[in-house]
């Protein structure tokens, strides 16, 4: 499979990023419990486990790179929570010519300025162009392709990839393909709210979780375990019962997503992490 190389490359030197991540954690460092230079040092000394076997229970995983504090889906949010030892994640959609990018919704509306419309109709000239709004209205950030990422971070850190809802089998393969080509099934956790999906990353060697609204999905936790994937994604919502019922079946559990760290600490001893929105205040 060929590697999908950026159409329009952009420049992005660690330096750079160190900068605004720093100019970012001053702008937030009253409503956050890290240190304020969130963003200081080298890709050397970050602070998040670099394989999924290192991870330690229970895990902090920064939601979108903690939507609610840094712009959502940035490399400074990204950045930041690793410096500051939480698993970043982030989405997968797919722009016209098919090259993966970093955004939550399938359209440009909410989280762009500079674009608008369905990703999937966006050329990559035009995602290149476009701009990351800011939570709280501040400085607004660079979009991010996949390949942008794994580039700065891959093989680093663990990263919790999602491949949203509504990509083809082909697309899955070759997002797995692109990271086969890196050497990345270490350092992955690949999510998907697609049963099949979450199987074919299992089947491909990735470390799967599955994700999961309120309720218990179609699947048997013991069909879910025979498909080889190991974690598991509830809402917060799924009673704790049900979220006992998973853990006790073997799987990591790891409800999603709760407003900040604080209320990941209130979670029953059993579950092994938790997607937050602002992993910083606990």
């Amino acid at each position: 499979m060929m590697t999908l190389k950026p159409a329009f490359p952009r420049s992005r030197p660690f330096k750079i990023l160190v900068t605004s991540v720093l100019a970012a954690s001053i702008s937030f460092g009253a409503g956050c419990s890290g240190e304020v230079a969130h963003g200081l040092g080298s890709p050397s000394n970050f602070t998040a486990p670099d394989k999924v076997a290192d991870i330690e229970f229970p895990t902090t995983i920064s939601h979108r790179g903690g939507a609610d504090v840094y712009t959502e889906e940035s490399m400074e949010g990204f950045t930041a929570s690793v410096k500051d030892g939480f698993l970043p994640e982030m989405d997968i959609q797919f722009l016209e010519d098919g090259t993966p990018v970093l955004i939550h919704d399938d359209t440009a509306d909410r989280t762009l300025n500079g674009a608008t419309g369905p990703i999937r109709d966006l050329s990559r000239e035009e995602w290149d162009s476009a701009t990351i709004k800011h939570p709280a209205g501040g400085e607004e950030a660079a979009t991010v392709t996949l390949d942008e990422l794994l580039d700065e971070m891959g093989g680093e850190v663990v990263l919790v990839p999602e491949i949203k809802p509504g990509a083809t089998p082909e697309e899955v393969d070759r997002v797995l393909d692109e990271f086969d080509e890196r050497g990345l099934k270490d350092s992955l956790v690949v999510q998907s709210f697609d049963f099949e999906a979450a199987k074919t990353i299992a089947d491909r060697g990735y470390t799967s979780l599955y994700l999961m609204g309120s309720t218990m999905p179609k699947e048997s936790p013991a069909e879910i375990k025979d498909a080889g994937i190991e974690w598991v994604g509830p809402s917060k919502n799924l009673p704790t019962n049900k979220m006992r019922e998973l853990d006790k079946a073997g799987f990591h559990v790891a409800p999603y997503t709760l407003e900040t760290a604080k209320d990941g600490h209130r979670l029953p001893g059993f579950i092994d992490g938790y997607f937050t929105d602002d992993a910083w205040t606990d």
